[in-house]
């Protein structure tokens, strides 16, 4: 395999704005197909990747020539499309969440090797400027053991949007453990390691019949690291990204990553300077005297995703997000769904 073909399964938030852009400006990736059947989003397609077929089917797209297909369905689909899709002999870009329980995703990984297939899920929040920042500053020592770290995407929705991300149908896997929960957890595991033991409160809130639009969690870490989740949906006041706590200092990283608002406003990831955080630092405090530093935002690399699958693809070698990591995180995800269940602490299984 050379240039890879890419067929991509649906064209709302995810297939149009996190997977789209970013193989049509890989080099040695070819956006060749997308599925929908919305007259107006095939008229997006046209607009925004001339030469790109529309099929109205995931049959009809399995019919092609694409080596790899991309799952950007709605979450309740991402399982069956996936299985289709491997069933096919095709490679597999899965959106999160993968599936409703981490089993369920277990069974993917099984039959993608079954049949020699690669399958990753789209965990891009590991290439976010504020996350690579972050992951810098305690990879090099200075704040000392990392004994607290908190993370939060925290988002002012009081009245809801709808759609399935919001439903209460649990078949839709909508609600914010499912939706914010897998970024969150996938990134404290690549920092910290392992997780054995997990607290969590899950609640709907708002009038609209959200499944959850208030999320906190406690990840207890066997490296001794403690982790403290939250996502919501009703922070009017929202927290800062991150705060990691050390014995040798902390650090405070207030804003988030900035590569879905730039793509909102209609930017994509083409040329010098995608990425870039201009003006933005984290903050560091250090020793006894409590000394102050400013550390630049390093650069968001989303890009580096498609780039990462072309290589696995080319050269049989790993895919950007390894299997074994992104079953650890579905573990994780569905212990804090048990957790705020019945009231107990849950180790992952």
């Amino acid at each position: 395999m050379s240039e890879v073909h890419v067929g991509v399964i649906g064209y709302g938030l995810a297939g149009r704005l996190f997977h789209a852009p970013f193989i049509a400006s890989t080099p040695g990736m070819q956006l060749t197909h997308v599925v929908t059947r919305d007259a107006g989003r095939a008229a997006e397609v046209v607009a925004d990747h001339p030469g790109t077929l529309v099929v109205g089917s995931l049959d009809a797209l399995l019919e092609t020539d694409a080596d790899l297909v991309v799952v950007a369905s709605p979450s309740r689909f991402h399982a069956e499309h996936t299985w289709q899709a491997l069933a096919a002999g095709r490679h597999v870009v899965v959106d999160k969440p993968v599936a409703g329980h981490a089993d369920e995703f277990e069974s993917l990984l099984e039959f993608a090797s079954a049949r020699d297939r690669k399958l990753t899920v789209f965990h891009n929040r590991r290439w976010d400027s504020d996350f690579r920042t972050l992951r810098h500053i305690v990879e090099s020592g200075q704040l000392g053991r990392v004994h607290r770290f908190e993370t939060r995407m925290d988002r002012w929705r009081p009245s809801g949007k709808g759609g399935w991300r919001e439903s209460n149908d649990p078949h839709d896997l909508g609600g914010l453990r499912y939706d914010l929960g897998p970024h969150l957890v996938d990134q404290a595991l690549l920092l910290f390691g392992p997780v054995d033991a997990v607290q969590a409160r899950a609640v709907s809130l708002r009038a609209v019949g959200s499944y959850d639009d208030d999320v906190v969690a406690t990840l207890r870490h066997t490296s001794g690291t403690a982790t403290m989740i939250s996502a919501s949906l009703l922070t009017a006041i929202p927290g800062p990204r991150f705060r990691a706590f050390g014995l040798d200092g902390a650090a405070l990283l207030e804003h988030a990553d900035g590569q879905e608002d730039r793509l909102r406003a209609g930017d994509r990831p083409e040329g010098p300077g995608w990425g870039v955080e201009p003006g933005r630092s984290a903050e560091v405090v250090l020793g006894e005297d409590a000394a102050r530093h400013e550390v630049p935002y390093l650069d968001g690399q989303w890009p580096h995703f498609y780039a990462a699958v072309r290589d696995g693809l080319n050269d049989d070698g790993q895919m950007p997000v390894t299997p074994e990591s992104a079953l650890a995180t579905m573990r994780v995800v569905d212990a804090i769904g048990d957790a705020a269940r019945t009231g107990q602490t849950v180790t992952p299984r």
